[in-house]
């Protein structure tokens, strides 16, 4: 028994017809909603990733010229205390910081999307 068989005999009667259209609507709306759901997924992880590429960006604006001028001179005493320096604002203080930016944003986003 091939494919088209099979399809002709499961809509042979009107219960069949009738419960092969519900199913489809259900494949139907399981798409419909996965893939909406799928799209904001996505956008969540990219605005997690963009926040991290800021967070990257912002680090390298600090103060690297005395940290490049350091190695430059062979200076091994000052390259030191300057990783040293940033080593709490890489470790602690900038992780918290954009995790906690990007918090109230999630959480300010939520109160719009429930309340519109």
């Amino acid at each position: 028994m091939n494919m088209f068989q099979a399809l002709g005999v499961s809509l042979s009667s009107p219960t069949g017809i009738a419960i092969t259209i519900i199913e489809f609507l259900l494949g139907f709306g399981a798409g419909y909603v996965l893939f909406k759901g799928l799209k904001y997924i996505i956008a969540f992880f990219l605005i997690l990733i963009v926040g991290d590429l800021l967070s990257v960006w912002k680090i390298s604006a600090l103060n690297f010229k005395s940290l490049a001028a350091g190695v430059a001179s062979g200076n091994t005493t000052e390259l030191a205390e300057g990783l040293r320096s940033l080593a709490p604002f890489l470790g602690i203080i900038e992780p918290l910081f954009t995790s906690i930016i990007i918090f109230v944003g999630f959480l300010i986003g939520a109160a719009v999307a429930f309340f519109k």
